[in-house]
């Protein structure tokens, strides 16, 4: 059995690469006693893997991980325990036993949401202003960034929809993003993109993942966890 785990990484953590959560996560794990399959071998270690890896500066809101638990787990006993020695900016949100034939959440990642916030300054009204217009290109061919170096891209295909709103303080942007067959989306390099388009300098801002997507039966993108 494979506990499915949705779990917060705050903003004081958004600076935490991907490996150093995958160490907490398991000396979590090792903290609370709980009955976790190890993988066998001379070294064995927990056989605990992500849904996908949240890029460095971004907060994710339900972020996804996997764990092999013997039978005799519930997911309230999961989450109380694991809750209960991890810091409050680091906390599990819900989870839910699934079987060991569920396919790999790695295999399942379609897309992902993501939300941008940043304040009114003169810079991020043009940012604002310019969102309609960025949205409604065909194309925009920008520099990303791969294991093989860099290299030219067209980003437009990755965002499937959007919204920019207004509010007291500030700008919110929302994006429904798509993974495709190189990869997914960084929202930074999307964000650096419509002020680039938007002739404006830097936009202190902060973004959040808040969900990771899947595909459901009739083909439509769903939080995973919703699967």
């Amino acid at each position: 059995m494979r506990m499915m785990v949705v779990f917060e990484k705050g903003a004081q953590l958004r600076f935490i690469g991907h490996l150093d959560l995958m160490r907490t996560m398991q000396r979590a794990l090792r903290r609370t006693g709980l009955p976790i399959k190890y993988s066998n071998g001379f070294n064995p270690h927990i056989r605990l893997s992500f849904a996908v890896p949240l890029s460095v500066g971004v907060i994710g809101l339900r972020e996804l991980m996997e764990v092999p638990v013997e039978d005799c787990v519930t997911a309230d006993e999961f989450m109380q325990r694991m809750n209960a020695v991890l810091p409050d900016c680091l906390q599990i949100r819900c989870c839910k036993a699934v079987e060991d034939t569920f396919p790999a959440l790695m295999s399942l990642v379609a897309g992902a949401d993501y939300r941008i916030t940043f304040v009114k300054t003169a810079e991020g009204k043009k940012a604002a202003q310019c969102f309609s217009g960025f949205m409604n290109l065909t194309e925009y061919v920008t520099n990303r960034r791969t294991k093989s170096g860099e290299n030219p891209c067209d980003i437009r295909p990755f965002v499937l929809a959007g919204k920019c709103e207004e509010a007291d303080d500030g700008y919110t942007i929302e994006l429904h993003t798509a993974a495709l067959k190189n990869g997914m989306l960084k929202p930074a390099l999307w964000f650096d993109s419509l002020c680039e388009y938007a002739g404006c300098a830097e936009v202190p801002h902060l973004i959040y993942r808040t969900a990771i997507l899947a595909k459901s039966q009739n083909g439509s993108l769903i939080p995973m966890e919703e699967l």
